[in-house]
């Protein structure tokens, strides 16, 4: 019993210092463009999603960002993403990009296990077989996959232990900052 909650607390502890950082880092790229703090807010808003039938979905992703109160950036954050957590971002941003049709979306991960070479490649990354054929058949929206660790993800190697430690080089860290920038110059 005592591992369930162990397993459990570390997962949110992860999840929740990935949301942290992608939170800050879009604060650092929104004051680094020159941003005045009191036009930019991030929350986790959950959207009514319907099907005209009266049956209604509450959406959200992790980190919601408005300019002058207009949704933005929509960043889906993880400890780390595989295939079937992939689709379920393409799904969620599928849905919210038609009721925001210019709305950008991200996914921010420490490691990836997408295969290809998002724990590789900093900047525009190929990609794996399985993710090239979701973003074909979801071919409306442009997900940005950012990685901050190298190297695929090892379900026996968690980052947390000691021995499986795992680098945040500043190269990435750059990206993922001029990536938040070039996005929200937009709406400078």
């Amino acid at each position: 019993m005592w591992r369930i909650r162990a397993g459990g607390t570390l997962r949110s502890m992860k999840g929740t210092l990935v949301e942290a950082m992608a939170e800050e880092m879009v604060l650092l790229a929104w004051k680094n463009i020159g941003g005045t703090p009191s036009r930019i807010k991030i929350n986790k808003t959950k959207y009514p999603i319907s099907d005209g039938k009266g049956n209604i979905y509450k959406l959200s992703q992790d980190k919601h960002v408005y300019v002058n109160d207009t949704f933005v950036l929509s960043i889906e954050c993880k400890a780390y993403a595989e295939i079937a957590m992939f689709k379920r971002i393409l799904v969620d941003a599928f849905l919210l990009k038609k009721h925001f049709p210019s709305l950008q979306f991200c996914l921010f991960q420490l490691e990836s296990m997408l295969g290809g070479d998002y724990s590789i490649s900093i900047d525009h990354p190929k990609g794996s077989p399985s993710v090239k054929v979701l973003e074909h058949h979801f071919s409306s929206l442009n997900v940005e996959i950012i990685t901050m660790l190298d190297g695929e993800r090892d379900i026996k190697g968690e980052i947390h232990k000691k021995q499986f430690y795992k680098p945040l080089r500043p190269e990435r860290l750059a990206y993922a900052l001029t990536y938040f920038e070039r996005v929200l110059k937009a709406h400078l």
